[in-house]
């Protein structure tokens, strides 16, 4: 017979090691594509939420060591793949403006060759498709522009807003636990639920961090960019902690 407690430690170990190496496959996948197209930022972000109530309910609960570093790292690691998707979107911008800057040479070169031609109608016909296509170009890349940046404010200033609330609410409470002179049980009381109320919703955000990122999929009618070892070690990561519970 296999010892329960060991059976319980050893699937303990595995979900650690699961939930530390989730990350590792779609950093690798983000940089080997040089995109982070396939991720969506809405899930990252309650993702990255739900991290930081986990951490603040450490902290607060004054748990051991081992699970602060993890709940950090954790928070670190999904800071880590936000500003990965950040940076390849700001690398393509780049990599989009130099090309829109090279169509009007095209559309230049192309109508000193085509007014050379014989037939005017052609050449006519030829320039102003060309310069329709610059423009709806133009047109499609800077709505495209103008929304990431809206994303991303809305997604920082969510970030910011999470940590600070987070951080004034343990502040707070740890503020009033040293110098209220009030019942001792009602203060251990109130410590009691702060820790509960901060993995309540850390849960919740790990739940509906999921449902972005299945919208994005269920849109896009594509999963590519998306790494199958993330979402693997993920299901795995809570499959080995079921079986601790």
């Amino acid at each position: 017979m296999i010892d329960h407690t060991f059976a319980s430690s050893v699937a303990g170990y595995l979900s650690i090691v699961c939930w530390l190496i989730v990350f590792t496959p779609q950093l690798w996948e983000n940089y080997r594509r040089k995109s982070g197209d396939g991720l969506s930022m809405t899930f990252l972000v309650i993702w990255l939420a739900g991290d930081v109530f986990n951490l603040l309910g450490v902290i607060m609960q004054d748990l051991l060591v081992t699970m602060f570093v993890l709940a950090l790292y954790y928070t670190v690691a999904d800071m880590g793949l936000i500003w990965q998707v950040i940076y390849y979107q700001q690398q393509g911008k780049r990599v989009d403006r130099h090309e829109e800057e090279d169509i009007p040479t095209l559309v230049d070169e192309s109508s000193s060759l085509l007014n050379t031609a014989t037939t005017s109608y052609t050449s006519n016909t030829v320039i102003s498709s060309s310069n329709s296509s610059f423009i709806t170009i133009t047109d499609t890349k800077k709505k495209q522009t103008n929304g990431t940046k809206l994303f991303n404010l809305i997604s920082a200033i969510s970030i910011i807003l999470v940590t600070v609330v987070s951080c004034y609410t343990y502040y707070n409470a740890h503020w009033k636990h040293q110098h209220d002179g009030g019942d001792d049980d009602d203060q251990s009381n109130r410590l009691e639920f702060l820790p509960q109320l901060m993995g309540w919703l850390s849960a919740l955000l790990y739940v509906g961090s999921r449902i972005p990122q299945i919208l994005k999929n269920w849109r896009n009618k594509s999963t590519e960019g998306l790494s199958f070892g993330m979402f693997t070690c993920a299901v795995m990561g809570n499959i080995f902690f079921t079986m601790v519970i």
